[in-house]
Order: C-alpha cells, then structure tokens, then sequence
C-alpha cells in the first residue's frame, strides 16, 4: 500500500491543503517537519480519519465538531492510495448539524500515479460500508491499524521504560490480546448462557417428590370411592327389592297422569257449568240452555241495536238542522252589530241623519226610531240563538245515552257468543271425561281392581297419592344413588387418569433430571475451558509465542539504531503475571537490566522495539490455527521518535530507516531540523494566518546541499 496525496479542507489547524499540491508522495522514508503545534500530527490524523473515522465508535480522533477548524461549518477530507496496482480515494466528510459522509472512490491507476484523478467509479457508501469494504482491502480493522500506522509521540519512551505490569499492559494493548481473550470469553460466555436457556427449558416444574405425595393422596381417593360404590350398590340392591312389593313406575305415572288430567277435565267442566249458569240467568234463558235459544236471544239483542242506531241518526240529523239554523241566527245577529254601530256612529256626529243602507237623509224622529228598532232586534235573536244551543245540547245528550246502551248491548253479544262457545266445548269435556276414565277402568283391570282406592288398599294404603308417592319416592332414591354411584365410578376413573399422567409427569422428571445434568456438565467444562483460556493467553500466547516474536523482530532494528552495540532483547515473564526487560551489551559481554541503560540506550531500544512490533504487528496471528491474511497497510508514521537521542544515535536511526524496506512509506515526525544531512523528500507545517500550511519537497540536489551549506557558513 501507499500513499499518493492527502487533501484536507477545513480540518483541525488546516485551512485547505494538498500534499503534494502536484504529483504524489514517493515511497521510502518522508521527513516531516515544523515546529512544535504547527499541525504535524494532525496531518496523519486526517489520514486516519479519511479511513476509519466512526463518531460512535472511534474516540482517540475526538468529537465530530473537535476536528472542524474553529470558524468554519464542516470538513471534507481525501486520500488517494495505491494497492496492488490499483488506486482509490477514500473520503469522509461532515459538518456540525450533518451526519458523517464516507465513500470509497476507484480512479484510473495511470492518472493517478500522475497525481490526478479520473474515471471515478463509486465502491461503496456510507461509514459502515466504506469500513467493511476497507478493511476488506487492508486485511486490517481501524484497531490494528492505528497501533500499527500510527506510533504516537511519548510511545518509545514509555515502551523502553515501562516495568513489570506496565510493561506487559503495553505489550496486551498493541497486540490487542485483551481483545482476543475478551472475545474468547465472550464466546464462552454465550456458550454458557445458551446452555443456561437450555436449562430452563428442561426446568422442572413439580418436584418427584410432591408428584409422588398426589399420587398418594389419589390412591387414597380411590379406595375411598371404591368403597363408597359397594355401600351404594348394597343401598340400590334393598331400594330395588323395596321397589319390587309395588307396581311398576312407569304403569304408576301413567295411571297417575290420567287421574291427574281427569281432575283437570273436572275442574273445567264445573268452571264451564257455573258460567253457562251464570249468563242463562242473566239472559233469563231455560235450562237446558241450547245454541238454538242463544242464538235467538242474540238476534233481539241485534234487532234492538239496530233500532238504537236508528234513532240516533234521526236524532243527528235534528242536531244538524238546528246548527244550520243557529248559523243563520248568527249570520243575522252579526249584521244588525254592525248596523247599529253604524247608526250610532251617524248618531254622534254633528252631520244630518241618514239612513245606513241607502244613505238618504231622513227625519230624526224616524232615524231615532230605527236606532231602536235595531237595538231590540238584537236581543230577540240572542235569545233565539241560546234556544238553538240548549236543543243542540239535548240531542247530543240523547245520541251519547244510545252509545251507551248500544255499547251495553254489543257486549250482551260477545257474553252471547262466549256462552255458546261455553255450550259447545262442555260437551267436548264430557266425552273427553267419560273417555278418561274407561281409559284408567282398562288400566285398573291389569292390577284386578276397579277403582284407585281399591288399588290402594290393595297394598295396605289409603288411598292413590300415597301410593303414588311410595313408589315414586323408592324410583327416585333409586335413581339418585345410581347417579352417585355413576359419579363415584367417574371420581376413580378421573382419579386413575390423574396417577397416569403423574406417573408420565415422573418418567419426563427422570429425563430432565438427566438432560440437566448433562448441561451441568457442559457449564462446568465451559468454566474449565474459560480458566483454561486465561492461563493460554497468558502462558502461550505471551510467554512461548509472542514475546520470541517481538525478541526476533526487534534484533535487527536495535543492533542497527545503538550502532550495534545492543543486539539480543529479553523478555521475560514472571510467576506475578509482569514482564522483565533485559539487553545484551555486546560491547561489555553481558546482559543489562533495563535499569542500567542510560536514557540514549533507552530511547534508540525503545524505538527498535516499538517498530519492530508495528512490523511484527502486520503478520502476527493470534494463534496457529489462524488463517494468514498479511495486512497490507504497510506505511509508519513515526512521531517525534528522536527527540532524546545523541547525534550519532540520531543519525543510526535515520540511516536504519532509510534503508527499511519492509514498510512501503515511513513519515519521520520531528522538530529537529536533519533533512540536509539526508537526501530525502520532506513535509514541512509551517503556520500562517490563514491556518496551517502543509509543503511537499522533493530530494535536495547536491547544488541545493551546497548553498544551504554556504548559507549557514556565512551566518
């Protein structure tokens, strides 16, 4: 993987940058320089945030509104990058009131190595996608690839003097065993709950020993409702010879029902009888009362109705005579009003009388005696017209007294139809009552007595009822002790079913018990396997395997950064779970404890060993079981590594570095101004008022070398 440019807008100290603002970086060692809080970290974090960058999960960039530059809105940052002869752009942006953007860009290849941008064909989309489909590329997730890209200023120095536990923390933390301990655990601990869901699917709802206590207590209940039905079997046993000195139930209840509906058919009959008594005298008909006498009386009682209804009309028409005579009285009685207001009217005023129809002046004598006329004319008819009304009043009087007796005769006619309708159905009863009781002679004959009371004493009893009612009483006790037994049969049945399903209830404990026992079992070796996974990563993976890795991956960068003065590290663990680091002095012939290096020995160490593990770090596997898939982000970003080294050391290093060539691109972070001792490209931050201004320079020329020369001679 490489490199090929860095555009970053409005991002942390930068304004708007593109390094290099032509062309792309080269491989091999790039200086980076400026002085302290110019922007030189924060030129690789943008690296790291075009790749990575998830505001939910990815906490060592800050907030989304910390990697905004102060004053401005949003930010939008690109890297192009080279893998396996292909090229991309991936590109993040967002802005304070936006979510963050993320899209993985393919452009030409030929272009781009050119340092431009064409064909661009959009990968993918969105933070999750843009990740999965980075790491997809990489072999390499954002965690593994910050220890890994990144070795952040201060981590040498506390690599190389970290002791003990911290030592060892150090080394869990770039290596991440932690994680892979965690997710080991995590899958142990899943294992575990599944096997604890299967547990309580298998729990046990009753104890054996409470099924065991019902199906006692049902046993006991069984006996008892055995012997509850040999009890009422002997009761049914004596009932039913009881039963047996009288008649049979059912020839008793037939009998019984026939004098029951006898008495009925009597009782009707004497209903019947009182009330055909009752209207023939009120009709004053003979008895025998017949329908033919009936129909008589009611054929007067309709003639006169109909000479009532008659009368009436003559009278309406009266009434309606005299109404027409009244109106004609009113009429009148209206127009002498009106004529007398008139001439009273004509009297009052001060003009000549006149006549009120004609309007012809007339003597006053005569118009006086007009006036009066009409006034007592007046009077004449009032009077008239009361006589009118107390002859009207009379009329209606008589017409509501012929309702009356109309309405008092149309009953006579319903009483009249009733009393035949009585007539008829007596004689219905009385053949229905003579046919009864041949019928219940029949059924006496069968018993060879000829009336119920002889039936009775026939059994030493008084009368029918009470022999009714003994053999009605034994059938009865007889078919209550059958339901209870009936009830006792089905109380053992149920009972038995009960101690059935129990027994299965048992059987289905005894599989549980079982199943739950092998799941008891498989917890238990989970919890074996979880002790054994902590001693592993403890003892395997730290102490046989992965620190003779980083022994063997740091011999070559420290014998060549202390001028090959130190050449084998050592680390060993403790029974105390920490970590003892030890060198071996070449010049001196024997190994140091970390204690006795100077602060040179430590950081140029400290430096070898921290690179080696971001080496190491790009083709470890956890275990040696673990697919091999080589990541292949394999650039370094060194920050600020040489600050406490001596020239000489300073100078080993760099040379070390230059000639690396397991790392495609290692960006050297630092302050000191060395570039001119070295022909390599460099990033130089340098502030402004307009934010941070990143400059890319290619390899000085041997001319450039000398004028820089001359120049810091003539000063």
């Amino acid at each position: 993987m490489r490199i090929l440019w860095i555009r970053a807008d409005n991002f942390k100290c930068y304004n708007n940058i593109r390094v290099p603002t032509q062309g792309i970086l080269p491989e091999g060692l790039i200086f980076v320089e400026g002085e302290n809080s110019t922007g030189k970290s924060s030129l690789f974090d943008a690296i790291f945030y075009a790749f990575f960058y998830d505001p939910t999960t990815t906490k060592e960039l800050g907030t989304k509104d910390d990697l905004i530059r102060r004053g401005y809105s949003e930010t939008d940052v690109e890297v192009a990058f080279e893998l396996d002869n292909k090229c991309y752009i991936v590109r993040r942006k967002h802005s304070k009131k936006t979510s963050v953007e993320a899209y993985l860009i393919g452009i030409n290849a030929k272009d781009a190595m050119k340092g431009n941008k064409s064909d661009e064909i959009k990968i993918s989309e969105g933070v999750s996608e843009v990740e999965d489909k980075i790491t997809e590329l990489l072999n390499i997730n954002k965690e593994k690839a910050l220890n890994t890209l990144i070795v952040r200023q201060g981590s040498v120095q506390a690599l190389a003097e970290a002791k003990g536990a911290d030592l060892r923390n150090i080394i869990y933390e770039l290596f991440q065993l932690d994680y892979y301990r965690d997710k080991a655990l995590e899958n142990i601990k899943e294992k575990k709950g599944d096997f604890e869901d299967k547990k309580r699917k298998h729990a046990i709802q009753r104890t054996t020993e409470n099924i065991l206590t019902e199906i006692s207590e049902k046993k006991e209940s069984i006996d008892s409702s055995k012997e509850k039905i040999t009890r009422i079997n002997e009761t049914i046993e004596t009932l039913q010879i009881k039963a047996s000195g009288f008649p049979d139930i059912k020839e008793i209840n037939e009998i019984k029902s026939k004098t029951d509906r006898m008495e009925t058919l009597e009782n009707i009959i004497k209903t019947k009888e009182a009330s055909i008594s009752e209207a023939g005298e009120a009709f004053s008909l003979k008895v025998p009362i017949n329908i033919q006498d009936i129909n008589s009386k009611k054929t007067e009682i309709e003639k006169e109705i109909k000479e009532n209804k008659k009368k009436q009309e003559v009278i309406q028409k009266e009434i309606e005579k005299v109404e027409e005579e009244r109106l004609v009285i009113d009429a009148e009685l209206e127009n002498l009003r009106k004529r007398r207001t008139s001439l009273e009217t004509i009297a009052d005023s001060d003009e000549e009388p006149k006549c009120d129809v004609c309007e012809q002046e007339i003597e006053e004598a005569k118009f006086t005696e007009l006036l009066e006329s009409v006034k007592r004319s007046i009077p004449a008819l009032q009077k008239g017209r009361i006589k009118k009304d107390d002859l009207i009043k009379k009329n209606k009087f008589e017409i509501d007294e012929f309702d009356k007796l109309i309405l008092n005769l149309n009953r006579d006619t319903l009483r009249l139809d009733q009393l035949s309708k009585n007539v008829e159905e007596i004689k219905v009863f009385t053949t229905d009552k003579e046919k009864l009781s041949s019928e219940i002679t029949d059924s006496l004959k069968g018993f060879k007595v000829k009336s119920l009371e002889e039936m009775a004493k026939k059994y030493d009893l008084d009368n029918f009822s009470e022999l009714f009612e003994n053999v009605k009483k034994l059938d009865d006790d007889i078919q209550r002790t059958t339901i209870e037994r009936t009830h006792s049969k089905e109380s053992v049945e149920k009972d038995q079913n009960t101690i059935e399903r129990l027994n299965k209830e048992i059987e289905k404990n005894k599989e549980k018990e079982e199943k739950i026992a092998e799941i008891d079992l498989e917890i238990a070796l989970l919890g074996a396997v979880q002790d054994h996974v902590e001693k592993f990563i403890a003892e395997e993976i730290i102490s046989n395997r992965m620190l003779a890795n980083i022994q063997h991956a740091t011999r070559g960068y420290i014998y060549r950064f202390t001028r090959g003065r130190y050449s084998e590290l050592y680390l060993e663990p403790t029974r105390t779970k920490t970590l003892n680091m030890s060198i071996k002095d070449d010049e001196l012939g024997f190994v140091k404890s970390q204690t006795l290096l100077s602060g040179g020995d430590k950081a140029a160490i400290g430096l070898g060993l921290r690179i080696g593990v971001s080496e190491l770090l790009k083709r470890i596997r956890p275990l040696k079981t673990s697919p091999y898939q080589p990541p292949k982000m394999d650039i370094l970003v060194l920050d600020e590594p040489l600050g406490s080294l001596d020239d000489a050391r300073r100078s080993k290093v760099i040379e070390g570095l230059v000639a690396e060539e397991r790392f495609s691109q290692i960006f050297l972070i630092t302050h000191t101004n060395i570039r001119k001792r070295y022909k390599a490209p460099m990033i130089t931050i340098q502030t402004s008022a307009a934010g941070s201004v990143a400059s890319f320079y290619t390899a000085p020329s041997e001319i450039e070398e000398e004028a820089e020369e001359t120049e810091e001679a003539e000063e």
